[in-house]
């Protein structure tokens, strides 16, 4: 069974994502802030983590967890995929797609945009982390 570690500031979508994924028969781990990520995904042994762009506190929280898992010897090589309600929050224009992704900016392999759709983001996860 794959192991998919959500990290969102968002109950509901924790909770939604951890349906979503678990109907498929991912096992999920989760938590609602930025803090201890490398170590709490190492302690749940992630095949895959689906982490959130802005938090409260921090609009660019997401950003920094995906550099700190690249950097982490323990977790370089798991695939990332960033949720994003960049579109739906109007902060910024367009919207974030492969063209920029980057190893140093934004080390992400995929992202879903909010409200997710569920088919899209299994195709994702599936195509991330097979079962």
């Amino acid at each position: 069974m794959k192991r998919v570690y959500v990290i969102d500031d968002e109950q509901s979508i924790v909770e939604s994502v951890s349906m979503i994924l678990e109907s498929k028969g991912y096992e999920v781990g989760a938590q609602n802030d930025d803090k201890d990520v490398v170590d709490n995904v190492v302690a749940f042994a992630a095949d895959l983590v689906i982490i959130d762009v802005m938090f409260p506190e921090d609009p660019g929280a997401g950003f920094k967890m995906a550099r700190a898992l690249k950097a982490d010897g323990r977790t370089a090589a798991l695939p990332l995929l960033m949720l994003t309600a960049v579109n739906a929050a109007g902060i910024y224009v367009g919207k974030f797609s492969n063209k920029d992704r980057d190893e140093a900016w934004l080390p992400v392999q995929e992202f879903v945009e909010k409200p997710i759709d569920p088919e899209v983001l299994l195709a994702k996860v599936e195509a991330l982390c097979p079962s």
